[in-house]
């Protein structure tokens, strides 16, 4: 855990984003105040730093990656099945979504694991042989 002391006494408690987080929380005073995903972590902590730099008096502020697990037991997010009730149109356009993001991690992604977990999913899909 990394402890970001800011001028007035604020806090910005964090950890780096493990391999399998996908959300990153931020947390003031123990409740849920935004929720972006994990690639937007830099951005998560600059606006916490910037809150806690500004608030009128000390604050903590967390920045907590969680996997998609983590974040619905935590209930951050529904733990339901957010898509067994969507119609058949749109069960297309969530799958061409999939598609052409696995295709972009795939072309412009230079880490290994993604590239290798797009491509299984491609796969896992029909899409790639």
């Amino acid at each position: 855990m990394t402890n970001i002391w800011t001028p007035g006494g604020g806090r910005v408690a964090t950890m780096a984003p493990g391999p399998d987080d996908l959300f990153v929380v931020t947390a003031v005073s123990g409740r849920r105040a935004l929720l972006h995903t994990v690639d937007q972590y830099g951005h998560a902590l600059r606006l916490a730093e910037a809150a806690a730099s500004t608030a009128p008096m000390p604050v903590t502020i967390r920045v907590m990656p969680l996997s998609l697990r983590e974040a619905q037991a935590l209930g951050f997010l529904p733990s339901e099945d957010l898509i067994s009730d969507h119609a058949p149109a749109e069960e297309a356009d969530n799958r061409n979504l999939v598609v052409h993001t696995c295709m972009d991690v795939l072309q412009n992604c230079n880490e290994a694991a993604p590239r290798a977990e797009a491509l299984r999913l491609l796969k896992e899909m029909g899409v790639m042989g």
